[in-house]
């Protein structure tokens, strides 16, 4: 029997959810950590809703309603949709073996399904263990700290949070004893909630002494109410700055000179750097930096105030001795630091941010060991293991408690490197991944960890706990860390994953960077996890292209990675429920249907589409399921491609035969589709998913010669026949428009 999933859907009510839900919001899971590339909660949850429950035209519009309700928070629903589930008894396991953040586990576990996920990244894994696994564990576990309770009554995660609070607040009082001397008051009594520093460089010219201010910017605020800039000096050939009021005179923004590369104009001598010299003195590591302005906040009023010897001295501690290693990648696509001498992650840190992050993170450790004891003094069980071997006494509860604290320390650190840069328009700091890479930043801000800046350690302590009580304590999740090509995979499931995206996003390198952080936190509660000093690069969304591998063997890799994939999934999938499988559409995928071509060298949506029949899937439905609002200048669209296993294909057909079946098959689709409620920028993908239900309702199509018809030139017959289709009824629509207007 059809699911709605393979029919019709609310896809608008859906889509906009999903795009609301990419905004963010308080206590939502996402705060916990950052990860690229995260599946929305509410989409995952709709899918799997429409996966499960049966199509009934006569209870189609009751139905929709009810999925477009549940994604919309409506608990009513949502209940009402578990105890329908609740009544069928047997329900499906849900297999996710890309999870990524889990937001797919987490929505299967809101409908009560078991789940199944995995994720080659140990970062990755270990978000989705703390999202879906152990607040499974510990649901209805009140808290365990000394001090006094906050409710009567505790259920879902609550009481987990609430140990997460208090003993965060622990760790960062701890944290402020130690690191007292390196976070001083300004001479007024003021404390410091940043520091913006620029980096420096001895000048190029013989004859001068000068170290360069790269001063990319000196504007500090640009505010209506508080304008401010700093003014590079030269006095007795040492570098200083002056601290002005009022608006910045454009030739005095940044001594950057106009083009491409890093050349900056010598404020003493004019001489001007060159790209190749900067890069130059940074592989010898003489690229310095100075602190330009000490910010505070008086009652809502920022002051930026030029450096005493105080707080350079306070600025000025040793590295400590043991740093997280890692090599930063030499890849420029995603990291330009490498290019100027910044080659480890450790590089990425000024002194006084390495020792304040190690500080904190060796705290955690201490902070998990009392939460375990004070769990042991509330009675749980001694004896049942660690959280690594599925425990869920008093080892296993602090272990838990110590993996959100390491989350707020991967938050600070992400708060808290040299490439955060300053928000002239905001007065705070940007984090560092602003977007999907680690760009090279000139002038950079350092936050105080204690004070209200962004990043500081009590915000963000708030928001993951706020994030832990919020969780939803469902139905058991078993998370394993393994490559997806080679691990055995689980018999009968129904598969929802995110299928990896070719030359996408560089999950293994650039989660390197909270790795670090997170070995250093946690290597003793998940050794074997974190055995290794980076995380694995298996992964199967390639990014070897960027490491001068061929472009065509990158890609033929790929393919053939995924060939064999798409081969696991099909053996592992069940007959009963469709396989969900979200991808990527792109723009020139769109252009080939459109345009035509020979199909000689497919885009990589028609190779997937492709791959997934020859592994004996029949492709039902396609739907565009957004996370972002519709952009013209979007390269993409994330779409959910429903496949089942193609048991019951009926043989082959001539070219011009399914050609008849479409036009005759295709209208009755397409009708049961607009009972859903379906934008005008997502009814062609929609209605191509149903034109390729006709085509892989078949095991061959045959041409005039006997070969067998590609999968371009399906698409492009199909596209022909959906354009026409919605072009006749958008002219009826106007029509009847025209004459209810004349009525």
């Amino acid at each position: 029997m059809h699911k709605y999933i393979e029919t019709a859907l609310p896809l608008a009510e859906i889509n906009d959810a999903a795009i609301r839900e990419k905004a963010g919001k308080r206590g939502h899971p996402a705060n916990l950590h950052m990860w690229w590339g995260r599946s929305p909660e509410t989409s995952s949850l709709a899918a799997l809703t429409a996966a499960v429950m049966d199509f009934t035209a006569e209870t189609s519009e009751r139905d929709l309603a009810l999925i477009a309700k549940t994604v919309s928070g409506d608990k009513e629903a949502l209940e009402a949709i578990r105890s329908s589930l609740r009544e069928r008894g047997s329900l499906p396991t849900v297999w996710d073996a890309f999870a990524g953040f889990g937001g797919i586990p987490i929505a299967a576990q809101k409908l009560g399904l078991r789940v199944v996920a995995n994720d080659l990244n140990p970062v990755a894994t270990m978000l989705t263990r703390a999202a879906a696994d152990i607040p499974a564990r510990f649901a209805g576990q009140p808290p365990v700290h000394p001090g006094k309770l906050k409710r009567t009554a505790y259920s879902g995660a609550q009481g987990l949070a609430e140990d997460v609070q208090f003993y965060g607040e622990w760790l960062e009082n701890q944290a402020l004893k130690l690191l007292a001397d390196a976070y001083p008051q300004t001479e007024s009594g003021e404390i410091p909630f940043a520091w913006i520093w620029v980096r420096t460089v001895k000048c190029p010219n013989p004859a001068c002494n000068c170290h360069i201010p790269l001063g990319s910017s000196y504007i500090l605020s640009k505010s209506k109410t508080a304008q401010y800039w700093a003014e590079p000096v030269m006095e007795n050939g040492e570098l200083n700055f002056e601290i002005h009021e009022g608006e910045c005179p454009k030739d005095k923004e940044s001594n950057k000179v106009s083009g491409n590369g890093a050349r900056f104009r010598c404020p003493a001598c004019g001489e001007i750097t060159t790209d190749e010299y900067i890069k130059k003195m940074g592989a010898a590591h003489a690229l310095g930096a100075q602190m330009l302005a000490v910010v505070t906040n008086t009652n809502g009023k920022k002051c930026f105030l030029v450096p005493s010897e105080i707080q350079k001295a306070a600025a000025e501690v040793e590295m400590p001795e043991e740093i997280p290693p890692g090599a930063i990648p030499t890849n420029a696509h995603w990291f330009s630091p490498p290019g100027f001498g910044i080659t480890e992650y450790a590089d990425l840190f000024t002194p006084r941010q390495m020792q304040m992050l190690c500080t904190f993170s060796d705290l955690v450790r201490k902070a998990q060991d009392m939460a375990a004891s004070s769990a042991l003094a509330a009675g749980m069980s001694e004896t049942s293991g660690s959280l690594e071997a599925g425990g869920i006494g008093a080892l296993a509860y602090g272990q838990a408690i110590g993996i959100y604290l390491a989350f707020v320390v991967n938050k600070m650190a992400d708060y808290n490197s040299s490439m955060c840069s300053w928000r002239t328009a905001g007065g705070n700091i940007r984090s560092t991944f602003g977007r999907q890479a680690i760009p090279m930043v000139w002038t950079f801000a350092e936050g105080n960890p204690f004070s209200s800046v962004s990043g500081n350690f009590k915000t963000l302590l708030g928001s993951v706990a706020e994030s832990v009580e919020n969780l939803g304590c469902g139905s058991a999740a078993v998370v394993s860390q393994e490559n997806a090509l080679s691990m055995e995979h689980p018999q009968n499931v129904m598969i929802c994953t995110e299928l990896p995206y070719y030359r996408d996003i560089g999950y293994a390198d650039l989660s390197d960077f909270f790795y670090i952080w997170l070995r250093r936190s946690l290597k003793e509660t998940y050794p074997q996890m974190f055995l290794s000093m980076v995380t694995p690069k298996e992964e199967l969304s390639t990014v070897s292209t960027y490491y001068g591998v061929p472009k065509e063997d990158a890609e033929a890799k790929y393919r053939a990675d995924m060939k064999m994939l798409y081969e696991k999934l099909y053996a592992s999938s069940t007959e009963e429920y469709p396989a969900l499988l979200f991808y990527c559409f792109r723009k020139n995928d769109l252009a080939c249907m459109k345009h035509g071509g020979t199909g000689s060298n497919p885009s990589a949506w028609e190779f997937m589409l492709d791959s997934l029949l020859t592994a004996g899937f029949r492709i039902n439905a396609v739907w565009p399921m957004r996370s972002e609002p519709v952009s013209e200048k979007a390269d993409s669209t994330r779409v959910l491609i429903v496949a089942r296993k193609g048991t019951d294909r009926r043989g082959q057909i001539t070219r011009r035969g399914f050609i008849n079946t479409l036009k005759r098959e295709l209208p009755e689709k397409l009708a049961r589709l607009w009972l859903g409620h379906v934008q005008p920028e997502d009814e062609l993908l929609s209605c191509l998913g149903q034109g390729l239900s006709v085509f892989s309702a078949y095991e061959s199509v045959l041409n005039a010669d006997g070969s067998a018809m590609s999968v371009h030139d399906a698409l492009q017959v199909i596209y022909l026949e959906c354009e026409d289709y919605i072009e006749q009824r958008k002219a009826a629509f106007s029509e009847n428009a025209a004459e209810s207007k004349e009525e």
